[in-house]
């Protein structure tokens, strides 16, 4: 589930706090329409990471290159103060035309019809179906209608110090998507023999919450949700095991940080590349971070260890039109292009995400800088096991994550924090 790991913290506008940043998307908002020279303009917004850098940064310059049109992008902020601005930005009267969404809350938005429907636009449009990864594009059909453009998907891996594996003697995990020698039990094996006290752990899996997703469907579940979205399945015993196991890899087996010294921002990503931390899970966003950031030793990706399965949720790079936007026809012609071949071009050639497009994501293995095992992520594509759909997921996120925060600094159990909590969120998204 998003969010996903950040790729750098830089942003490609000033950046401001959540009065002045409101106040400049007004004013972005107010110029709507026919600017300068005669050219439209739209509006935008999104998160502070690479995927916005992106759609913000070169995408947006060739579109405007190639259209004659504007988009302005509001300034952009960290993941968690985006979630609360989003709802504001997309009750109001005049929100931005085009808009990031965290992939959990699509369903949620579509019953709402917060945000319009793309059918239309997608069938009188060039749009080339055949060249679109379906599994990953269909993630935004709700019966007839299709409430988003997916721009692609960024797979979870494991990142690994290749370095410090082959110092300490440890087999190298498996290049293709295979749980051959690559268990949980193996995993953990790994981790043991990487770790040497607290200057040196071997893994963190915790800090990226996609894990819940993605071990309790390894552990044999449906995952957090249950596929009808009325069964709140991460509380089964195959999803608070799947939990447990993963507080353990501190709390027990003393692998991984202790969660409050991974609490500040990229606590996580920081440690890896200070060549602190042997592995870590999360999604391939953090490659970039990781080339920019890791100097001292050679670092790959492995495939997430398997159990019963070996799936991974990848976070899907959801984009949205509001209900209530001015510009819905030109903001469409701006996210058919970032999801089309040339758009999607320069998610591949960043290495961050598989693009939706087969066309663009074809240039993924030519990136030139690691991960050498590029070559991995379309597997993991294919191994995609995405959060099922409820009608309240945001509702039902906001009850039971603060309950495993109990169960990271081991004040209660995995199995005792998500059964107390599981018939209020199933009330909840039975609705």
């Amino acid at each position: 589930m998003t969010p996903t790991t950040p790729l750098t913290r830089r942003t490609f506008l000033v950046a401001s706090g959540l009065t002045a940043a409101t106040a400049a998307l007004a004013a972005c908002s107010a110029g709507a329409g026919t600017g300068s020279g005669g050219s439209t303009t739209i509006t935008g917004a999104g998160w502070d990471d690479g995927i916005t850098d992106l759609l913000f940064g070169d995408v947006r310059t060739a579109w405007q290159k190639k259209t004659g049109d504007t988009l302005k992008p509001q300034a952009s902020v960290p993941f968690t103060d985006y979630q609360t601005r989003f709802r504001t930005l997309i009750a109001g009267g005049s929100p931005p035309d085009v808009m990031r969404l965290n992939d959990d809350f699509l369903r949620e938005l579509t019953d709402k019809k917060s945000i319009r429907d793309l059918s239309a636009y997608i069938k009188h449009s060039d749009v080339d179906l055949g060249d679109y990864y379906a599994n990953v594009y269909d993630f935004a059909t709700f019966g007839t209608q299709r409430t988003a453009q997916i721009i692609g998907t960024q797979p979870r891996v494991i990142y690994y110090n290749k370095t410090m594996f082959q110092k300490a003697g440890v087999p190298l995990p498996p290049t293709d998507w295979t749980d051959e020698g690559w268990t949980w039990d193996d995993f953990l094996a790994a981790a043991q023999a990487l770790t040497r006290g607290p200057d040196q752990y071997g893994c963190v899996v915790v800090k990226d919450t996609g894990y819940e997703n993605t071990f309790s469907v390894n552990n044999g579940g449906e995952g957090v949700f249950s596929k009808d979205g009325h069964r709140f399945t991460l509380a089964d015993p195959s999803g608070y095991e799947a939990v447990q196991w993963v507080a353990d890899l501190a709390l027990k087996h003393k692998v991984a940080p202790s969660w409050g010294e991974i609490q500040p921002d990229q606590a996580e990503q920081q440690l890896f590349a200070a060549g602190r931390l042997g592995m870590l899970f999360g999604a391939s966003s953090g490659a970039s971070y990781f080339q920019q950031n890791v100097h001292d030793f050679e670092w790959d990706i492995a495939p997430v260890p398997g159990k019963v399965r070996q799936q991974q949720e990848g976070s899907m790079i959801v984009t949205v039109i509001p209900t209530k936007a001015k510009n819905p026809d030109l903001a469409w012609d701006f996210l058919n292009y970032a999801a089309g071949p040339e758009g999607g071009a320069y998610f591949a050639k960043a290495g961050i995400c598989v693009p939706v497009n087969k066309t663009a994501a074809q240039s993924l293995p030519a990136t030139g800088q690691p991960p050498a095992n590029v070559k991995l992520l379309a597997q993991a594509a294919d191994h995609n096991s995405s959060v099922n759909s409820t009608t309240a997921t945001s509702q039902a996120v906001a009850i039971y994550r603060p309950q495993l925060e109990k169960v990271y600094i081991g004040e209660t159990t995995a199995k005792d924090a998500l059964t107390s909590v599981r018939t209020q969120i199933e009330a909840l998204i039975a609705r």
